[in-house]
């Protein structure tokens, strides 16, 4: 009987860590982009250094995650879906910056879904 963590030989913790990080590095991102929005005073403010050093820290619990992830996930397969990043981002940048989801950066989106889809689902064993 297979454990509930363990679906057909692949193991879900390291692909759990791997979109932690991914969610990690979505984070970081945002708030790097917050932090530069949002500055009037100047970049040696001290208010502007903690939100930079949140958002910094955030960013790189994302790359701790992906250090540990790539302990048991093939490099071929979790480097295609950062690509997740992409998603997040657009999705993101429309919820907190007012920025403009067009219908060709939607077609990309969904291009990049199909391309992680291409590259994670194996289409039968190798021999």
């Amino acid at each position: 009987m297979k454990s509930i963590l363990e679906i057909s030989n692949v193991k879900i913790i390291p692909y759990i860590i791997l979109f932690v990080s991914i969610l990690f590095s979505i984070s970081g991102q945002l708030l790097m982009k917050y932090t530069m929005s949002h500055t009037d005073e100047g970049l040696l403010d001290w208010v502007f250094l903690q939100k930079l050093a949140l958002a910094v820290s955030v960013y790189c619990l994302g790359i701790v995650n992906w250090i540990l992830a790539l302990r048991s996930v093939k490099l071929s397969i979790a480097y295609p879906l950062t690509s997740l990043n992409y998603v997040g981002i657009l999705f993101g940048s429309y919820y907190f910056f007012n920025e403009v989801i067009t219908l060709t950066r939607i077609a990309g989106v969904i291009t990049i879904f199909i391309g992680i889809l291409l590259v994670v689902i194996p289409l039968k064993k190798p021999i």
